[in-house]
């Protein structure tokens, strides 16, 4: 292995400036939403002195600016990520989730300009059709002020990188706030650019549900209602057994059948579940006469949680269970400290299939957070392409079979 390269001193960061990463809601300052308020603890941080990626002058940054990508280990990461907030996506405890599933790591990188960091982000292998891809989930992480330019010189930076280092990558998944001619729609899967966070900084379910629309407010009420009236009982189950778990699965495919998904196999919620570990994944469950009807996987990375997957049956529609668990575990997090309990997703001009999620989700909060969509960026045109008809055609055929 090659030798461990010499750490060089980075000064204090300071905040910076411009919008954060994570959006905001409305035409509100960053500043009022969790996610925002990009900062870096005081005192210096060690960075490594390997030799640029990549380096430019000019171009993206200011004519003064030198920017250049500079590989990580997971420790520099955090040190240089420090207090920022970070999705739990672009965290070491993910590492695992994804090795789990076959997708290890590729590198992590910092974006720095004038020798400061100004973004990270995390790299994973995957394929589509045989063919190799990387994806940063929800990442770069920005740390400084996100610019259109600054968008541009990361990506560009980043593709000559993963085109030294492994030519045969076709593509590269990443989150940017800003389309450009090099940001494309995704192939196989769909985003979000848009979604609803249940703001939990009023502290009490009566102060929280007071900062709700009114229509959100009495919907809770109601469903906390007749759920307790039904007979439900919701409760934390984040420490069940695997045969425990494939019961509460079967919740899942009936949601698949009912809405027209295609469910991931049960080992994969499994997974997130024991890799992540209780503080960074949680399992809640509603059971009326002891069989699960509704369940939220819920991740949290430092005061932010997430609904990542949710699913309910066809009966918990009568007693209004999925509303009454969401707000449920909206109120734990929030007992714990939380700030925001985001529900993943939202329709907008460029997501107009998720319309109908989006029309529940907006009882929670007053207004929807702006976050950064994902994007495929080409490192193979000729290949992205050919990949993109072939999946086409496989579709065409599958629809004319009736499959």
């Amino acid at each position: 292995p090659a030798p461990a390269p010499a750490a060089t001193r980075v000064g204090p960061l300071r905040r910076g400036g411009g919008d954060s990463s994570s959006g905001r809601i409305g035409g509100a300052p960053t500043a009022a939403i969790p996610w925002a308020g990009h900062y870096m603890p005081g005192g210096e941080i060690l960075m490594p002195s390997y030799p640029a990626s990549a380096e430019t002058s000019g171009g993206g940054s200011s004519s003064a600016e030198t920017a250049r990508l500079v590989p990580l280990d997971a420790r520099q990461m955090r040190i240089a990520v420090g207090c920022t907030p970070a999705p739990v996506e672009q965290l070491q405890v993910w590492e695992a989730f994804e090795a789990s599933q076959e997708h290890p790591l590729f590198g992590r990188y910092a974006y720095m300009i004038e020798d400061k960091p100004v973004a990270v982000l995390a790299l994973y292998r995957y394929e589509i059709a045989g063919q190799p891809y990387l994806w940063a989930k929800r990442g770069p992480v920005w740390l400084k002020e996100q610019s259109p330019q600054r968008e541009a010189e990361l990506r560009r930076l980043l593709v000559a990188e993963v085109r030294r280092r492994e030519p045969r990558i076709v593509f590269i998944r990443m989150h940017a706030r800003f389309q450009a001619r090099d940001t494309h729609p995704l192939m196989a899967s769909i985003t979000y650019d848009r979604t609803y966070v249940i703001d939990l900084r009023p502290g009490t379910p009566q102060a929280i549900s007071q900062a709700m629309p009114k229509d959100g407010r009495r919907g809770v009420r109601r469903a906390e209602r007749v759920a307790r009236e039904a007979g439900c009982v919701i409760a934390e189950e984040t420490g069940l057994s695997r045969e425990q778990f494939e019961e509460v699965y079967q919740v899942m495919l009936a949601t698949a059948r009912r809405d027209g998904f295609r469910a991931h196999p049960s080992q994969v919620y499994w997974d997130m579940l024991t890799q992540l570990g209780s503080e960074h994944a949680r399992l809640f469950v509603l059971r009326r006469d002891g069989v699960a009807h509704c369940w939220d996987l819920v991740t949290v990375s430092g005061t932010m949680a997430t609904a990542y997957y949710g699913a309910s049956s066809d009966e918990s529609r009568g007693f209004r269970g999925a509303e009454a668990l969401d707000w449920a575990v909206a109120c734990t997090m929030a007992a714990e400290g939380k700030e925001g309990l985001d529900l993943m997703g939202a329709e907008s001009s460029r997501v107009p299939e998720l319309y109908s999620v989006g029309r529940y989700k907006r009882r929670f909060a007053q207004a929807p957070t702006e976050v950064d969509g994902a994007w495929d960026v080409y490192l193979r045109p000729a290949t992205y392409r050919l990949l993109s008809l072939a999946r086409r055609g496989r579709h065409l055929v599958r629809r004319r079979l009736g499959v």
